[in-house]
């Protein structure tokens, strides 16, 4: 085992492979959600499949900005700033070019023969709408954090490059466990800046941002995981006052003690690697491209053929699940495919 693999977080790849995994039943039971959101194909309310997506929606996308911004504090310390906005651009960009061009615009294509019977695929680069593309029209689909992701990458670089070169490399360790879950209620704050259709770039950024100066310590995240079980009792109350009160007021902060609770007991009990991990971890960004359209397409078609929701849930993760393992298999075998979606061979 090299140096580099001793020193490296697994845990940090275990818990992003396994969130986009979330994602599977995150974005299927999205179809039957119980408080009446609109999606790409809709189906019959759900209570209990509302209550898993609210769950799932404490953690999952602000852990993957966080992890980023801890990936990018690690990512610095071996390349020039030229280096990492490069990489940004190979590994982001490039994806969501070609991710728009040929993977998103059948979702919006199918949205439109559901809600409306008829539709042009066309309409996915002419129909301009609120971006959610819910029944036609542009939409970023899931692409929308790779795009947010280049965007905060590229205004946060300026920031960690003062930081890297300041040496200030203890300065989140500093923080006590209290202050470091009392940052948590600057982010409803944060929300309120550039909220685009729901999903705030400042929250985002300031999540980046707090992975990439605290999160990133290791002083920090060995108090998360000796504090796991506070953090654990602190997200549980936070959650069942937001059941019952069924308001967003400071969700955001929710939001963060689920992070961190997460991080604490990733750290504890997720710190592995071996084959599997290490495979889950190269398939996961291609993963993320692809699983959603997939949904979408599983759910068009086996609403045609069936009624009967404890056979649609199944069959739509299955389907889904299958194929988009089985076209990022395809595409990194295929450089200029690997290249167009940014995949590890």
């Amino acid at each position: 085992m090299s140096h580099t693999d001793q020193n490296r977080k697994h845990y940090i790849d275990n818990l992003r492979w396994l969130t986009i995994l979330l994602l599977f039943p995150y974005h299927t039971f999205m179809i039957f959600n119980s408080w009446g959101e609109d999606f790409y194909i809709r189906g019959s309310s759900v209570d209990v499949l509302g209550y898993i997506i609210l769950f799932l929606s404490s953690f999952m996308m602000p852990l993957l900005f966080v992890i980023a911004g801890i990936s990018s504090s690690h990512a610095l310390q071996n390349r020039t700033p030229a280096q990492f906005i490069k990489e940004r651009v190979s590994k982001l960009l490039v994806p969501l070019i070609f991710g728009l061009l040929i993977v998103i615009p059948v979702q919006s294509y199918l949205a439109e023969l559901f809600h409306f019977g008829e539709g042009s695929y066309f309409n996915f680069f002419t129909k301009f709408g609120d971006l959610t593309g819910y029944t036609g029209g542009f939409t970023p689909g899931q692409l929308w954090f790779i795009a947010y992701l280049f965007v905060i990458s590229l205004i946060a670089l300026p920031f960690m490059l003062l930081y890297k070169k300041r040496g200030n490399g203890t300065f989140g360790a500093k923080f006590p466990f209290a202050v470091v879950v009392l940052i948590g209620i600057l982010l409803p704050y944060a929300h309120m800046i550039l909220n685009i259709s729901g999903k705030s770039l400042g929250e985002y950024l300031a999540l980046f941002l707090f992975g990439f100066f605290i999160l990133s310590r290791d002083a920090v995240v060995s108090k998360l995981t000796k504090y796991r079980w506070i953090l654990l009792g602190l997200f549980a109350v936070s959650w069942i006052i937001r059941i019952i009160l069924w308001t967003h007021e400071f969700w955001e902060t929710h939001e963060w003690l689920a992070v961190l609770c997460v991080l604490g007991f990733g750290q504890k009990h997720l710190n592995f690697s071996g084959k599997f991990s290490s495979y889950m971890s190269k398939a996961a960004f291609g993963v993320y491209i692809f699983h959603q359209s997939l949904i979408v397409i599983a759910g068009y078609f086996i609403f045609t053929l069936t009624d009967k929701i404890l056979i649609q849930v199944p069959v739509i993760m299955a389907f889904s699940i299958v194929f988009s393992f089985a076209l990022y298999e395809l595409c990194k075998r295929v450089k200029p495919l690997r290249r167009m979606f940014g995949l590890k061979k």
